[in-house]
């Protein structure tokens, strides 16, 4: 008897032998990061999509969709196919814009499908290389002396970093002047510069490492593996303020269940790379895993967490 292989039956036995998640199939994922390119979201979503490709044999891209602090990439996504071809790739951010409208445009628990936790972070506070404060407690008490006469950036009202310096000023009783930029990065900048005093920020490593922001203390309940030395808040004397941020990765409400267990099993692989796990330290990202309750519960803890913030500090949104 002849047997005929065509190109197409030689890649779905192929696909088939990589062992269950990898199968023969066309279609692109793309990942929308609600950010622009540059940010730690996006750096970590560029991550995640290089090793999902590889799990699940297909091509993986990142979209980046940014505009109206987040909510054009989430809303895209909540209009997408669901068929798995279109994920969101976010941050805590998610959670915040359901705090701070009146009308949100969204409800975090719901309009989206949980597939993964995929790895957390805290803030780093920062001041510049001319800053007088060399650790968190002399930055505290050089806002204290000196009331009204610090500011600090952050990506926007409403963004983590400013729920960062509000939830710090509420805390320390200290004075600072928020300015918003578009994105942590600018803030950073500006620190660096001497235009700013202070920011909360995740991906300042660039500029520590030149010499041009000094890192104080990171928010996270872990230290950053970049930065073995440095105390977390908690060890420096401010033990309230603990933010640890997160990434995730979401699909449509109504994706079939079949799908989401298998993303989030390829998830769950990748994380488990040894060489993407070195990657993500690099980026200052602790990895995780798990399942999308996980993820569900860290949206719920959110929730909590920021209206308490918004309730402590006093925070107001027009």
């Amino acid at each position: 008897m002849k047997i005929n292989f065509t190109r197409r039956s030689l890649l779905a036995a192929g696909a088939l032998a990589l062992g269950g998640l990898a199968r023969a199939d066309s279609r692109i994922i793309k990942i929308v990061v609600p950010f622009p390119p540059g940010g730690v979201t996006d750096l970590a979503a560029r991550l995640v999509a290089e090793h999902l490709g590889r799990q699940l044999g297909q091509t993986v891209i990142v979209e980046n969709r940014p505009g109206a602090g987040g909510r054009l990439g989430v809303e895209a996504v909540m209009k997408a196919p669901k068929d798995g071809s279109t994920l969101l790739f976010t941050n805590p951010s998610y959670s915040i814009l359901s705090v701070i409208e009146r009308q949100p445009p969204w409800n975090p628990l719901t309009d989206l499908q949980p597939i993964a936790v995929v790895a957390s972070y805290g803030l780093g506070i920062v001041v510049g290389s001319h800053s007088p404060a060399r650790t968190l407690p002399e930055l505290i008490a050089y806002a204290r002396k000196n009331p009204g006469k610090l500011s600090y950036g952050s990506s926007g009202p409403g963004s983590g970093a400013h729920f960062a310096g509000e939830y710090f000023k509420a805390l320390t009783g200290t004075s600072l002047v928020h300015v918003p930029y578009r994105s942590t990065y600018a803030a950073a900048t500006d620190v660096a510069a001497g235009v700013l005093d202070l920011a909360f920020d995740a991906g300042a490593k660039p500029f520590i490492d030149g010499g041009k922001l000094r890192l104080l203390a990171v928010t996270d309940a872990k230290r950053d593996p970049r930065f073995p030395d440095v105390p977390t808040t908690a060890e420096a004397g401010l033990p309230d303020f603990t933010l640890s941020s997160w990434l995730g990765l979401f699909a449509p409400v109504g994706t079939a269940a079949a799908t989401l267990e298998r993303l989030n099993k390829a998830i769950a692989q990748s994380i488990a790379d040894a060489a993407m796990q070195k990657r993500m330290h690099e980026l200052g990202l602790l990895p995780e895993s798990g399942p999308p309750e996980r993820l569900a519960q860290i949206l719920r803890n959110d929730l909590t967490l920021y209206r308490k913030i918004a309730t402590t500090a006093q925070l107001k949104f027009d």
